[in-house]
């Protein structure tokens, strides 16, 4: 059989251990050629080594799996990723998916559909989710953490929302209008499912985005 190389990124030790018996178990032929404990780490090693698909947990230090996923695609044309996570919400699989993602599955499902969702990623299929990932509700969302919901430009303007910048104040500093940044508060609000500026403030704190 063909050898494949991966590469797999998690903070936890003990995951990134039991994704390898997994993978190897099934799989002989298959090589762990990289392990990551961070977002940053996984892509040096992943430019570094250029395997054919990275497994990586979506929510790591100082990038998270889609930011990983999305320098990982430019830099290694043609690679497979499959994302792994604890926030399976559809909002979460909606953005994998547009990102260009290869298959989501929810961690608790691993185990048993891990080596499913790699082999139809290595033959190319579409993009495919878990049952579980599928099929979380919309309003889970409130859960997880913005860092996994918001762009970066989103994030920059929810910073300096909670560092108290006015809307003229956070356009001088993004270089844009005052009614882009107005729009940016405003669908922030909208797609966060909050009121007021003061529970923006309040989530940001609470992600540790501030």
């Amino acid at each position: 059989m063909m050898s494949v190389d991966f590469l797999i990124a998690d903070d936890h030790e003990l995951v990134r251990l039991g994704l390898v018996r997994i993978l190897t178990a099934s799989h002989p032929e298959w090589r762990i050629v990289g392990e990551a404990a961070t977002g940053l780490a996984a892509v040096e090693l992943g430019i570094s080594t250029r395997p054919q698909i990275a497994i990586l947990d979506l929510l790591m230090p100082y990038l998270n799996g889609l930011e990983v996923a999305q320098r990982l695609m430019e830099a290694v044309p043609g690679i497979r990723i499959v994302i792994l996570t604890m926030y399976a919400a559809k909002p979460i699989v909606r953005q994998l998916r547009k990102a260009g993602v290869s298959a989501c599955l929810a961690k608790n499902e691993a185990p048993g559909t891990l080596v499913h969702m790699v082999e139809r990623s290595l033959s190319g299929k579409p993009f495919c989710a878990s049952t579980s990932a599928r099929w979380l509700a919309d309003d889970e969302a409130e859960d997880i953490p913005v860092q996994l919901l918001l762009t970066q430009r989103e994030l920059d303007v929810l910073r300096l929302l909670a560092h108290g910048k006015s809307n003229k104040e956070l356009a001088a500093e993004l270089d844009m209008g005052v009614r882009t940044a107005e729009s940016h508060h405003a669908n922030l609000l909208a797609k966060l499912r909050l009121d007021s500026l003061g529970e923006l403030v309040r989530r940001a704190v609470r992600d540790g985005v501030v």
